[in-house]
Order: structure tokens, then sequence, then C-alpha cells
């Protein structure tokens, strides 16, 4: 097979760089395909280490063979090249990342595309990524302050909005994505790959691309998304920042469908209590529908920066009066009043307001009641309490009046446990998303009389205790098994 090299190299590398600019070259031999090492060089580069590893491309550190400077290595993998036109289509997309100068995005130095071999030459950032970052502060509990949160944003939307100006959505934000360099700025990474990425896999079978976690909903739909669907992941993003994790959990199946029908849960369900400001931006960028949301990436962030001024910083207590007096003294009475005297040691003189006197009164200590005393007391009240409960309880039965008696309200399962489900009169029951009154009603699957599953959660609703099931018989593709049943519909084991 023989085809075209082409390079395009959009700057040198650096002031001192040795990258000279220059035009697409004719290949008239045939490519191999490529088998890296470290240690192998790669053009002008010489492969160092692995450093990374994505669905579409590996990530090696690397050198300038001339220079010695470090560089990033992306190199796509081998089996996208035989997707129909994606060398095209890199070609094209790298061209336009090429064009994207901002200080929060990572330098593109130049990308090579032949029928066997594609890869990119970009900045190295030393930093580690966000990623990194937020899993080592879930490890250590540590702290991400408001202020730093929202700097971080300010910075990454910054990048953002320009890309969107000219014309390049993202479609793969995430925290894997975002770099710091060794002063602690962030910068992003891979504009536009995200987007051919989604060609090539769009181009076969319509599939849904990008990374759940941050899946805006009309991705999640198959659609390509648009601006607005970064500002969603943005939100995401933000929304892991601040609370530790990302909205929804669970596999890729679950993922897709909560993206797309079930609302985000308030941080103050996971135990962030964010400012109602910050809480209601956050909340705004993870809108289900596109129009629903900030409308550009600096609109978000303005608005984010708008609500955290407005955080008033609680007033410091007021200082503690300074002293007018001198502390309280013992005041000599003769040799039996000295503080040292067992048979005084509750008692002294206030001496702040005049001077020992003959004859002046003493603050005495009252001693306290001893608690085994109290107990008594404690105790008969507690049986009067106990036999008005009994006689109120005992007249409610009788005059007709309803009662709720709490064992009744206890739950039957605990998590854990293994349970059959039971269909009274039928051969089916619907396994549904939740209770109708407290969670988002569909209907997820179908569970036949005598499926057999484990108990993962349960929750009261209109009096009546709900279990999140998992049969595993009844898994499919495109359902893990998973989903609530009314208790009446479960038997032990």
């Amino acid at each position: 097979m023989y085809g075209r090299v082409h390079c395009f190299r959009p700057r040198p590398f650096g002031a001192a760089s040795t990258l000279p600019l220059g035009r697409p070259t004719l290949l008239t031999r045939k490519v191999p395909p490529v088998s890296l090492a470290i240690g192998q060089t790669l053009g002008r580069y010489r492969l160092e280490a692995l450093i990374g590893h994505g669905s579409m491309a590996d990530v090696y550190r690397a050198s300038h063979t001339a220079s010695g400077k470090p560089v990033a290595i992306k190199i796509v993998h081998p089996h996208l090249l035989d997707q129909p036109g994606f060398v095209e289509r890199f070609k094209r997309e790298a061209e336009t990342m090429a064009t994207l100068q901002h200080p929060r995005i990572v330098q593109l130095y130049e990308f090579v595309c032949r029928p066997h071999e594609a890869y990119l030459a970009m900045e190295y950032v030393e930093g580690g990524t966000m990623e990194a970052r937020l899993d080592r502060r879930r490890m250590t509990q540590e702290e991400i302050s408001l202020e730093n949160a929202v700097d971080w944003m300010e910075t990454i939307a910054d990048a953002v909005d320009y890309a969107h100006t000219r014309g390049l959505i993202h479609r793969d934000l995430k925290p894997a994505n975002i770099l710091f360099r060794e002063t602690g700025e962030p910068v992003l990474t891979d504009f536009g790959l995200a987007h051919l990425l989604d060609h090539a896999r769009l181009s076969g079978s319509d599939a849904i691309t990008g990374t759940p976690a941050y899946l805006s909903p009309e991705q999640a739909r198959g659609l390509p998304g648009d601006t607005r669907s970064d500002i969603y992941s943005l939100g995401v993003i933000l929304y892991e920042i601040l609370t530790g994790q990302t909205p929804f959990q669970g596999n890729t199946v679950s993922l897709v469908i909560k993206h797309i029908s079930e609302p985000p849960p308030s941080p103050r369900l996971l135990g962030c209590y964010l400012p109602p400001g910050v809480e209601s931006v956050v909340m705004r960028a993870l809108a289900k529908s596109p129009t629903e949301r900030y409308q550009s990436a600096l609109a978000f962030v303005r608005a984010l920066r708008s609500a955290v001024r407005q955080v008033r910083p609680a007033p410091a207590p007021p200082p503690p009066p300074a002293e007018e007096h001198p502390p309280l003294e013992f005041a000599e009475r003769g040799p039996a009043s000295r503080p040292n005297d067992p048979s005084r040691v509750n008692e002294f003189v206030d001496t702040r307001r005049s001077a020992p006197s003959a004859g002046r009164i003493g603050f005495i200590e009252r001693p306290r009641a001893e608690p085994a005393r109290l107990l008594p007391g404690i105790l008969v009240i507690l049986a009067v309490l106990g036999l008005a409960a009994w006689g109120w309880r005992a007249a409610r039965r009788e005059w007709g009046r309803p009662f709720v008696d709490p064992a009744a309200s206890a739950p039957r399962f605990g998590a854990g446990s293994q349970v059959r489900v039971t269909v009274p009169g039928e051969t089916s029951v619907s396994v549904l998303r939740g209770c109708p009154s407290e969670f988002w009603l569909g209907v997820l699957g179908i569970a036949a009389d005598g499926e057999v599953g484990e108990i993962t959660e349960r929750q009261q609703c209109n009096g009546e205790w709900w279990y999140r099931v998992s049969l595993q018989a009844v898994a499919t593709d495109d359902w893990d098994g998973g989903g609530w049943l009314e208790g009446r519909y479960l038997q032990p084991k």
C-alpha cells in the first residue's frame, strides 16, 4: 500500500527550536505498521517513557533528538487508521488544533499522519493531571477551597471559550484532559481529538462516544452535541471538585440512562453544604436541556465568580472585655480560713472591690445534689409516662382509631439479604427506577415469579419499604438487572 506523508509544523519548537517549518513531502515507499519500544526513535523524537493510555492513543514522554527538549508524543492506535477516511480527518483536525494558540491550551508542535502511522508532538506538561489530584484528594481527605476551585474553572473556561469562538468543540472534557504546569496553572489538552474519534465511531454504528461520567444528555442520546455539551461537562467537573465525586455512579449503561433521565443529586445529599448561589450555578450547568444551561463557558464562570463574591465570611467574635479588676483571691480570716485548710476549701472571699476587712462575707459554694438522689424521681416520671402511653394506645384501639404498630414499619430485609420475587396471582412484576412518589418513575425491566436476587439498598415510600434488588439472572446487555421493588413482592430466599 502506497500513500502520501502529510507533515504540518505550525510553529518552531520554542525560541531556540531546531524544528524548521517544512512542506508536506511525498512518500514513495511502503510504510510498515509501527512497533514501538522505549528508546526507539520516532521521527525527530526519542521515546523515553509511556505516561498515558487512552481509547484513542498512547502518550509517551520523549525528547527532541537535536535539542533534547522534552515533548509529549500522542500515538494513535493502529486499528483506528483502518477506519475509512480516518487519515484525512486526522489531518484536518490536527490542522485545526494547530490554530489554537492559547496559553491555557497545550501547544501542538507537529503532527504526522501516514497510512500506518499517526502521531502528534505536543508540549510536555509536568504537573500531572487533575484526575490524579482529585484521586489523591479522595485518598487523603484533602479539601479543595472554593476559591481554588473557582480559579481552576476560570482558567479552564477561558480556554474552552477561546476554542468555541473558533468553531472547535472538545466533546470529551474531563479531569484526565486537564494538566497542570509546574506553576500550578491548569491547561487543556486533546482538543479536536474527541471529535475525530467521534467521527470514526459514528461512521460505523452510531455508537455513543465520550467518557460516560462526564457525558452530556444529548451525547448520551447519540447526538454529536455542541458548545453547550462542553458546558455540561464543565459542570460535572466542578461538581466533582467540590463534592469529591461525579453526580452519577454506575456502569456505562446506567450512567448513560442517568444522564438522560435523572436529576443530579444535590451536593447536600453528599454532605457538601455549598452556598446557595454556588449550588444554583452548578445545578444550572447540569440542566438536561441545553437551552436551560449557560450558553457559553464565560457566562458559566462569571456566574460562578459572582456567586462566590456574594458569600460573606462569618464575622469574627468580639474580643473579650479587658479585665478591670484583679482575679478572685482568698482572703485570710485567720489560721482556720487559709485555702489549704481542708475544712474550708470551698470558702473564699472576693477581694476585688475593696480591701479585706473584718466581718466581710465570703462566697460559699453550695454542694450539688448527687445524681443517685435524683434517680428514684426519674424512674417514677418514666413509669408515669409509660402508663400514660399505654392508656392512650388502648383508648385509640377501643375508639376504633387507626393505630400503626411500630414493628410493622421496620424493614424486613437488610443490605446483602438474599430474596425471592413472589408475584401473587401474576407471573411477573415491573422493576422500577424507584418508588413512585420520591423517584423518577420508569420501568427498567421485568422480574418473573421465583427470580432470586440480592438487596443492595432500601428506602421508605408512602410508609412502605421499597428495596433495590440486583437480579443477575435477568440482566441483559442494556440492563444490569438492578431496580426497585416494593417489599410485598419479596420473600426471604
